[in-house]
């Protein structure tokens, strides 16, 4: 039950932390959707957004995909924060990561619809699958 709590209390923040985000990108100010983004990543993840950006497709399975540090909840997290920063790069013409982060987010999408138990189907995440595959 305190796991439960815990996990609902953790998606309530998060879930005001993207209103700052989204609100950020709808205003175009890039420099502090940006920030926003990073410090999100860190505080729910731990990770940092320009080591998880880097990252090839071995060690972005082995650190973010398979890491045993990392729930599920926390990569449903990572998963929607990184595809927020597609938009970045796509009002930045910045092709090249954006394809990157594209498929990073496509790896991670697909490893939650696969490991979601029959209790557990995410309609966002199999929307933004779907929108990611058409992109």
């Amino acid at each position: 039950m305190h796991k439960k709590d815990y996990i609902q209390r953790q998606f309530e923040e998060f879930g005001r932390v993207l209103a700052l985000i989204l609100g950020s990108k709808k205003q175009k100010d890039w420099e502090k959707f940006e920030i926003e983004i990073d410090e999100a990543i860190r505080k729910f993840t731990s990770l940092e957004i320009d080591a998880v950006e880097k990252h090839n497709d071995e060690e972005f399975e082995k650190v973010v995909i398979k890491n045993p540090a990392l729930s599920q909840e926390q990569r449903k997290i990572l998963a929607n924060l990184l595809f927020e920063k597609l938009e970045f790069y796509l009002q930045g013409d910045d092709l090249e990561n954006f394809v990157f982060l594209k498929q990073k987010c496509l790896a991670l999408y697909s490893y939650l619809q696969d490991n979601a138990t029959n209790n557990e189907f995410d309609l966002d995440v199999h929307y933004k699958l779907e929108i990611l595959k058409e992109m």
